[in-house]
């Protein structure tokens, strides 16, 4: 009875719950169970009392009911035991990280979806295969080596690849890189390289006591490739900045080289400032440096020589106050602000502190220093040289005078017989007019005739005593504007009865419209003269019968002067007489001085002209001089 009634309860509540399903595998158990608590009970059902009974009962039904309450428990913890199943599954498969399930040897027990995918096969077909085989070969000793050492460490902990990292746990362990080896695109990059995996394993023990490999690889070939990507722009950093070193210490000894040459510049510069310096003060002449509103800036020692100043008390004013404009040009002065000036050397005055009048030269030099303009105005006091000049000119000038009167002493026979003409007319016309006027019935009108042509000749003998006394008479320096041609009919006029007397043809072959000469001239006449007389003796050398002839020309040069020449066809000039006859003192007279062409060549410099010869020996020889044509007094 108390059986019965024991399988009855446990039929209906175990059975009958709504975790009967869970719990009937364990009912004979409990069944069980129960047979021996009742055999060992010293209570018997049919001995008790009703209320013993029902109190039995009432506690059989308090069992039931926790009975219940533990079944219902029983059954939530199986739904969430097996939802979380089912998560770790749903986890396991679609984790991105591959997942492995080795045994001790090495074969796959089992795997997720990323493991097939990176091993190029399904997970039924990677079931007990060898993972050894989709290791490359190249890393099958360290991938041996590595399962060898986790299968010693039978107690948990992983190998250890070399990594010491006292931060991870004892039992996991970072492996070394293995290169996979299979046929599935998913193993390979897009160059066709086999990809590289890093494993994590443990060894753990499953509920049959046996040893598995729990491996997670990962596909690490973005990074094995950025690593080698990074490994190669070291590598060719490091080539960089060695060859940058290697710039830099040749740029390094260069600029080394360099500083010690500018060094040594400067030591130079030092030096060449100090004896720059030294000049500058040591200079005769005036070195005065303006700007280009022409304040003077720096002066030298000279200046105070020159001008009475001393340089201190010309820096910061106008150069004005040193050199006045010249009345000669009235567009611009003659300051260093004309910056036509740059690079000549031109005659100006300029201003004594005391007031005085000083003769300078003038040159002007530009230069920059940081984009400023600078003027540096160079003078020389040339009152000396302006004293030396004016004797020169005064003993050129008594020179010319001398040779004057000696030229009229060799022509004067010509010109007694030229003044002897107009006064035997003179005579004769006297005589005639005696005779008219003493007749009866004088003609009147023929005698006013007589007495006019006796005028003529009066004043002809007149105008040719006055242009010898002209001549003859020291005179002081006057020049003006002449017709070179007129000139030179003037100096024929005194030498005509010389041509007539040896036989001599002269030619004129004078260019017209010639620009005017500013010139003296008497001196410009004298050496016209002696040109004339040197070829009038040259031809008297010539036989009787041979044509005498002299030519005379003008003309206008390239350079804008006037050039005259005297031509004859004497014998010329032979090359010992070349060397020399330009010389003073040298003559092929035989009572010369030597003095006509030496005197007619420093009258022509004078006029800052030229003169020159040309000849060839037993043929003819020609005497040239260019003067310069003048628009005005002096002018530049």
């Amino acid at each position: 009875m108390n059986k019965s009634l024991i399988r009855d309860l446990n039929a209906k509540n175990v059975n009958g719950g709504p975790a009967g399903s869970f719990l009937s595998q364990h009912s004979e158990a409990i069944l069980k169970q129960a047979e021996s608590m009742l055999r060992h009970s010293k209570a018997d059902i049919a001995k008790m009392s009703t209320e013993d009974i029902q109190k039995l009962l009432f506690e059989f039904q308090v069992q039931q009911i926790e009975l219940k309450m533990q079944n219902e428990e029983l059954n939530r913890a199986h739904l969430e035991l097996t939802a979380s199943r089912d998560n770790y599954a749903l986890l396991y498969d679609l984790s991105p990280v591959g997942y492995l399930t080795l045994n001790e040897t090495g074969i796959i027990q089992k795997a997720n979806i990323a493991a097939s995918t990176l091993l190029g096969h399904t997970k039924q077909e990677l079931i007990n295969k060898r993972f050894g085989e989709f290791v490359h070969p190249s890393d099958q000793d360290n991938y041996y080596l590595f399962l060898r050492s986790l299968l010693t460490l039978n107690t948990g902990q992983t190998f250890n690849t070399g990594i010491n990292d006292s931060s991870r746990s004892p039992t996991q362990s970072k492996c070394q890189y293995f290169q996979l080896c299979t046929n599935s695109p998913q193993s390979q990059d897009k160059n066709g390289i086999s990809t590289y995996v890093e494993c994590y394993a443990r060894v753990v023990c499953n509920d049959k006591n046996s040893l598995q490999i729990c491996l997670a690889i990962n596909n690490i070939n973005e990074c094995k490739q950025a690593q080698d990507t990074i490994a190669r722009l070291n590598e060719q950093l490091e080539e960089t900045i060695r060859k940058q070193t290697n710039q830099l210490i040749a740029s390094n000894l260069s600029l080394m080289k360099k500083v010690e040459e500018l060094r040594r510049s400067r030591h130079q510069l030092v030096e060449r400032e100090a004896k720059l310096n030294s000049i500058f003060n040591a200079s005769v002449e005036g070195i005065i440096t303006v700007n280009t509103s022409d304040i003077i800036v720096s002066a030298n020692a000279a200046v105070e020589t020159i001008f009475g100043y001393k340089p201190q008390e010309l820096v910061g004013y106008n150069i004005s106050k040193l050199m006045r404009s010249s009345p000669k040009e009235t567009n611009h002065c003659c300051l260093p602000s004309t910056f036509e000036s740059v690079g000549q050397i031109r005659e100006i005055e300029g201003i004594h502190k005391n007031g005085s009048i000083v003769p300078l030269d003038l040159s002007i030099a530009e230069f920059s220093i940081d984009n400023a303009h600078y003027f540096t105005n160079i003078v020389r006091d040339v009152s000396l040289r302006k004293y030396r000049e004016q004797q020169d000119k005064e003993h050129l000038d008594e020179l010319a005078h001398v040779t004057r009167l000696g030229l009229m002493g060799e022509m004067a026979s010509g010109i007694a017989h030229e003044v002897n003409q107009p006064l035997s007319a003179i005579s004769s016309y006297a005589q005639a007019s005696l005779n008219l006027i003493n007749a009866e019935n004088p003609d009147l009108a023929k005698l006013i005739e007589i007495l006019h042509k006796t005028q003529q000749q009066a004043l002809r003998a007149g105008q040719i005593i006055h242009r010898m006394r002209e001549f003859v008479k020291s005179h002081s320096k006057h020049r003006s504007t002449a017709d070179v041609n007129c000139l030179i009919h003037e100096a024929v006029s005194l030498c005509t009865d010389e041509l007539k007397q040896n036989g001599i043809k002269l030619i004129f072959e004078l260019k017209n419209n010639l620009p005017p000469i500013y010139v003296d001239h008497v001196q410009i006449e004298q050496v016209i003269i002696n040109l004339i007389r040197n070829s009038i003796e040259a031809l008297q050398n010539l036989p009787a019968k041979q044509q005498r002839q002299l030519t005379i020309h003008s003309r206008l040069t390239l350079n804008d002067g006037i050039q005259i020449r005297v031509k004859d066809n004497g014998p010329g000039i032979d090359e010992e007489q070349r060397q020399k006859i330009l010389t003073p003192f040298y003559t092929t007279k035989t009572n010369g001085m030597g003095m006509g062409l030496s005197i007619s060549r420093s009258l022509v410099e004078a006029h800052e002209g030229t003169l020159n010869f040309d000849s060839e020996p037993g043929k003819d020889a020609t005497f040239y001089f260019t003067l310069p044509t003048r628009n005005q007094p002096n002018g530049r």
